[in-house]
């Protein structure tokens, strides 16, 4: 559902009004950008500002820097590791830096060391404790003089002119949500990297909220019943049930508190809890007692989907509630996740667990942050819909579609807790009292990549918002995992940079522009589990890919007995092979789209490379423009009369045959350091192609 803020929810605009009216602002400051929210989103931004000598202000609601990774999500929802790149991936190494150094003893680390995990190693940087997130980010941003902090300040107005937004008015707010002194930052770039998305409001940016109905773009929309996370008898795995009408509403999947838990190993521990909270009921909750820790010092996460810490029918709340609304709001997460801890600690049968010692320690041993897995989505200059993340939808079967103003890539599936119910045990399989909104479209959602246009409003100029991106609710679901937003941030940052130095508009910025620096900083714009950011071949292969210039998938990748994709982290997937020899049909395709040649073809001439072969249009082009020239440079082997041709496009390219095509299709000579006999690899190939670009 589209939304003008201006316009939403009287009562809101009311109370924000009253509250802006009372307290003038006390204190004024001036930076190149500032940045709301200490996200990993907001951390890059700052990061990336600060390379490019921008002052940088980062204003932070918790007193630790790293949203919800130091606030109980421990773990990077990255799916394949390879897909981290830039200030996620710095961060990443740290993490396993510090676990292989300073916590070499703990047990978990060695086992992980062994066996690899697939989702949480602890010895590759993958999880970590809430507390090793806040040192790191704070380290992270401490070694960048230019970038200041402030803790535990939350934004509640915008400073605008005409259309544009040029600083934010913030209050104090302690851990009880207590608002305090009023402060005003100003900034040639605003970058609003919470979750919520508060200055969308504020400012007047028309966002979205809740749900599109279901279209051609979007199946998967709306109201919906499935069979993700729970079985229903005579159906397969993934499975869309009746009653799924793809109405659109204004409803969110759940949020939580994510809990980090500690087994002291004993029942008579001093983080037991001595009573429920208020409104418990044991109906809601449910607890398997063989649970392990996940990472150091005996920790692990409380996550529970259905029957645990997850509660639906509060989100569109939080998200349209002012700071001191939210208040109350926060009260009924926190009731309820403590219940279920209760509950485990209790009727779960796990009293040895309990809220752990050495976390959140001004606060209760409690995570700071409501885990908020989607807030308001601006209306931008480009809208990401499921289209653009489904790998059969409009994309090649393997990954989505090429988008080649890419500024991020997402490796996730599309993932969205529940929307309502289940109402108790006795769930039917669909209808009234069933769970419904559920999604895990891991097997359809394919690697995909994000157009800047999603961080820039429409008509609204000064701003980006990396986190709040213009999307619809299904493409949030895959969005929002932080490695995809922290990649997000870092290009708003490049962005915001690039704007002032250049005196342009956010929305004037050329895509080129920020992808060059982003690959400079070793982002990741196109996804390969092959291609670190430091391969020789990184900036020449992200560059030609976005091109659409390096060959589809082969027909094994899709393979027979297994796809290999997302769903099942094959790691010979989405491979770009940089040191095997390249083919002639590879690297034909390579050259036509990498120089961006005009198509010609003229006419069906090689019966190896029939129509429907994926070479065929770029070796006729190859074969038409060298016929035009005086000295022909593409090689073919005739048959005797001349009737027919074969091209060879599995054959292996050398060198001087590299050369003598790319001499010959740009008319002038061509030198290369390759060795001129010898086969050439694709990173090779790619490498000489981009340096022609």
């Amino acid at each position: 559902m589209i939304f003008n803020s201006t316009k939403i929810i009287v009562t809101l605009l009311l109370l924000t009004t009253s509250i802006i009216s009372v307290a003038e602002p006390t204190q004024a400051n001036e930076y190149d950008v500032v940045v709301v929210g200490g996200t990993p989103a907001g951390v890059a931004a700052a990061i990336a500002a600060a390379r490019a000598d921008k002052t940088v202000i980062i204003i932070e609601q918790a007193p630790v820097l790293g949203g919800v990774l130091s606030s109980g999500v421990l773990r990077l929802d990255d799916k394949y590791v390879e897909s981290n790149s830039g200030v996620m991936e710095e961060f990443r190494q740290r993490v396993k830096a510090y676990h292989r150094s300073e916590m070499a003893d703990d047990p978990l680390v060695q086992s992980h060391l062994k066996n690899n995990p697939r989702n949480w190693n602890i010895a590759e940087g993958r999880a970590w404790e809430p507390h090793t997130a806040a040192n790191i980010y704070a380290e992270m941003v401490a070694e960048h003089p230019m970038i200041t902090t402030r803790f535990n300040e939350v934004a509640v107005d915008v400073k605008m002119k005409d259309d544009r937004v040029t600083g934010v008015v913030t209050r104090e707010r302690d851990n009880e949500g207590a608002l305090g002194a009023e402060y005003s930052y100003t900034g040639k770039v605003i970058i609003d990297a919470t979750y919520e998305a508060d200055l969308a409001e504020y400012a007047g940016i028309p966002y979205r909220i809740g749900r599109e109905a279901r279209s051609k773009e979007e199946p998967h929309a709306g109201h919906i019943y499935t069979t993700y996370f729970r079985r229903v008898k005579g159906t397969l795995p993934a499975t869309i049930l009746p009653e799924s009408t793809g109405v659109a509403d204004h409803r969110s999947q759940a949020f939580t508190y994510r809990i980090t838990a500690k087994d002291y190993g004993r029942p008579d521990h001093p983080y037991r809890l001595k009573e429920p909270p208020p409104g418990y009921d044991p109906g809601k909750y449910n607890w398997s007692a063989n649970k392990k820790p996940i990472i150091p010092n005996n920790k692990f996460d409380l996550l529970r989907i259905v029957w645990g810490g997850d509660l639906v029918g509060h989100g569109t709340q939080w998200v349209l509630a002012d700071w001191e609304e939210r208040v109350e709001i926060e009260k009924i997460y926190h009731n309820h996740d403590l219940g279920y801890l209760y509950y485990i600690q209790t009727e779960g049968g796990s009293p040895n667990i309990g809220l752990p010692d050495d976390e959140f320690q001004d606060n209760g041993n409690f995570p700071y942050r409501l885990y908020v897995r989607q807030g308001r989505r601006i209306e931008g200059l480009y809208t990401l819909t499921e289209s653009d993340l489904h790998k059969d939808l409009r994309g090649d079967g393997f990954r989505g579609p090429l988008l080649s103003d890419s500024v991020a890539i997402g490796v996730y599936g599309i993932d969205a807790h529940r929307v309502q119910g289940p109402d108790s045990r006795k769930e039917p399989a669909y209808g009234k009292g069933a769970a419904e909104g559920t999604l895990h479209l891991h097997d359809a959602t394919g690697p995909y990549q994000i157009p800047y246009g999603t961080l820039v409003p429409k008509q609204h100029n000064g701003i980006l918002f990396p986190v709040g991106i213009s999307s619809t609710h299904v493409a949030i679901c895959s969005v929002r995992m932080e490695p995809v937003w922290s990649a997000l941030g870092q290009a708003a940052g490049v962005a915001a940079a690039l704007a002032i130095n250049n005196k342009e508009e956010l929305r004037d910025v050329t895509v080129e522009a920020i992808q060059d620096e982003l690959l400079r900083q070793r982002c990741t714009l196109f996804f390969y589990t092959d291609l670190p950011g430091d391969a020789p071949a990184f900036t020449a292969a992200q560059k030609l890919s976005l091109l659409g210039a390096v060959a589809g998938p082969d027909i094994n990748d899709y393979g027979i007995e297994q796809d290999k994709g997302l769903a099942s982290l094959r790691l010979e997937a989405y491979r770009f092979r940089p040191d095997e020899p390249i083919t002639l049909g590879e690297f034909s395709k390579m050259v036509v789209n990498g120089l961006q040649i005009p198509l010609s073809i003229t006419a069906s001439h090689f019966t190896d490379v029939p129509r429907g072969h994926p070479a065929f249009k770029y070796i006729e082009t190859l074969y038409d423009y060298s016929t035009q020239s005086e000295e022909p440079f593409f090689d073919f082997e005739p048959s005797d009369d001349f009737k027919t041709a074969l091209a060879h496009p599995e054959k292996h390219v050398t060198g001087v045959q590299a050369t003598k095509i790319l001499s010959g299709l740009l008319q002038r000579d061509v030198s290369s350091q390759l060795e001129k006999d010898a086969d050439i690899t694709r990173g090779e190939a790619a490498i000489l192609i981009h340096e022609l670009l």
